[in-house]
């Protein structure tokens, strides 16, 4: 994303600006003396911190006020990465006018994130994340550590545990089996068909079933599934750099007064986002089908969970939960496109479970299917749906070997850095599952486990790391192999009988997710798969 670009063009949209001319000098020249008297106190902070203690690195070139943000260009991870490269495992970068504080090796920040988590698990503020949608320390996502948040989180890991879950083994195939349909009907339609809508509503459908015993959408032209969508969307970009903007360039403020950001921010909250889940939870309790929803109402007074505070948990689920997972799916579809040998692997590992077993596969089933663990864990390291973790803020200094890190400072896992580290991934650059063939564990068991033994890193660390793994992976298992089960993944057939590929290095900022550019691929039914009975 171009932050700087961005930056730009709010200014130059401000229409008639010599109205403002008064105005901006005057802020201007605030801006100036705020900035002048901010770098006095933060002299005299780091004087204080400098006995015994290093700098934490930094890149050279941060420009008074904007920081590095115009060096990041489209990919910042990619940059960050770099940086990395130059400087180590752990760097400061000015994000206007915040310091965050990147860390890219896992025993980093396995140290800093789970050994010291217990002050550096909170949350900086972000205006549309803490103060708007999160309705003041409610929720679980953008919630600073303390009590109400540990309320929270105890109640959403005891409704999204492995127990629980099971008990929506069904609902997690069906939904998997509709959208194969949907995915073999448009390709016989139209030749070719672009996954992600296909898997978002499968996805959605998936937490409206569990979470709220709701009946599905038929397809992304439903209008319920539209309205969703757009508070998915939506909801993404406001807790993003570019949708939070003034929190990183307070001066700018000003131009929230001209394109009323906040204003918007609300709005959307008022007139789309809780509607929406007051409708979804009214409709949940009246349902006869079991939900997180009804699961959470019998534990809510003993976790003081307002009625407010549960809106809040259950958007976050729906959110969070179903479009990472879509876009999960969606990368997974666009790497085997590249990689029939490995769909043949998979395919084979399917068929012989149904032919022993005369049923399809299920998440309990998984220790049968080695290899499909392998590439799922391998497709997560590869291109993942997320470059960085969640932001977090130390509630206090933190010391890690030489470097302290202050109070209040922002602190980022680069997960493309992880993710392409060498010497924890021989040749990153490549898809091999073959290097996840001896790791037989759940990702859910992986992500708890020791941060040697980490297959990746996407579900983050410690206090705060995902509490949805098992879903999610749940999710992803009766998808894939059930693909696997039914259709070849081949590419899209071009005007001169070229075959057209997925461009894996062609990627889509999604607010707070990384999509793949648009593709099309053909799903084909197999004309060998295994019939049962």
């Amino acid at each position: 994303m171009e932050y700087y670009n961005l930056l730009l063009k709010k200014i130059e949209q401000i229409e008639k600006p010599e109205k403002y001319g008064p105005v901006l000098g005057a802020i201007a020249a605030t801006g100036l003396a705020a900035y002048v008297v901010k770098r006095v106190l933060s002299k005299s902070k780091n004087d204080k911190f400098a006995k015994g203690l290093e700098a934490i690195p930094t890149p050279r070139g941060a420009i008074p006020y904007l920081g590095h943000i115009p060096y990041l260009g489209e990919m910042p991870a990619h940059k960050i990465t770099k940086w990395h490269q130059e400087l180590g495992p752990i760097i400061r970068v000015k994000m206007g006018v915040q310091d965050w504080i990147f860390v890219s090796e896992p025993q980093v920040a396995h140290e800093l994130f789970a050994t010291q988590g217990a002050v550096t698990s909170g949350r900086p503020y972000i205006t549309f994340g803490n103060g708007i949608s999160g309705e003041g320390d409610r929720g679980i996502v953008f919630t600073d550590y303390g009590k109400k948040w540990k309320n929270a989180r105890t109640a959403i890991l005891n409704i999204l545990s492995p127990k629980s879950v099971a008990g929506f083994d069904t609902v997690l195939q069906r939904e998997a089996d509709n959208c194969i349909h949907h995915l073999l009907e448009q390709t016989d339609l139209h030749g070719s068909v672009n996954p992600l809508m296909f898997m978002r509503c499968s996805s959605i459908n998936v937490i409206l079933a569990a979470g709220y015993g709701l009946k599905g959408v038929s397809s992304p032209e439903d209008p319920r599934f539209k309205e969703i969508i757009e508070v998915v969307e939506l909801g993404l970009h406001y807790t993003s750099v570019v949708g939070d903007f003034v929190s990183y360039f307070p001066i700018l403020s000003f131009l929230d007064v001209i394109f009323k950001s906040e204003q918007k921010m609300r709005d959307f909250l008022r007139d789309l986002s809780n509607p929406l889940f007051n409708k979804l939870l009214k409709q949940a309790r009246e349902s006869e089908q079991d939900s997180l929803v009804k699961k959470l109402d019998l534990i809510k007074d003993e976790y003081e969970i307002d009625e407010r505070n549960l809106r809040v948990i259950m958007s976050e689920v729906l959110i969070a939960g179903g479009d990472t997972v879509s876009i999960t799916t969606s990368w997974t579809f666009a790497i085997l496109v590249h990689h029939p040998d490995v769909q043949k692997k998979l395919a084979d590992e399917v068929d012989a479970f149904i032919t022993k077993h005369q049923r399809t596969p299920n998440f309990e089933d998984r220790a049968e299917f080695p290899y499909y663990n392998a590439v799922q864990k391998e497709a997560m390291r590869y291109r993942p749906p997320v470059y960085f973790g969640v932001p977090r803020k130390s509630n206090s200094d933190v010391v890690y070997k030489n470097y302290i890190i202050p109070e209040g400072a922002t602190m980022v896992t680069n997960i493309h850095t992880l993710h392409n580290d060498p010497n924890t991934f021989p040749e990153p650059d490549k898809f091999m599952p073959e290097r996840f063939m001896n790791d037989t564990r759940s990702m859910y068991t992986s992500g708890n486990g020791n941060v040697n033994d980490r297959d990746h890193f996407v579900f983050g660390w410690g206090r705060r790391i995902c509490p949805g793994i098992y879903l999610a992976e749940n999710e992803l298992f009766n998808s894939i192999t059930r693909v696997m089960a039914q259709t070849r993944i081949e590419p899209l057939i071009g005007p001169n009988g070229e075959k057209i590929y997925p461009d894996l290095n062609d990627f889509k900022d999604g607010g707070s997710v990384l999509l793949p550019a648009p593709f099309k691929i053909r799903f084909v039914r197999r004309e060998d798969r295994v019939v049962i009975g």
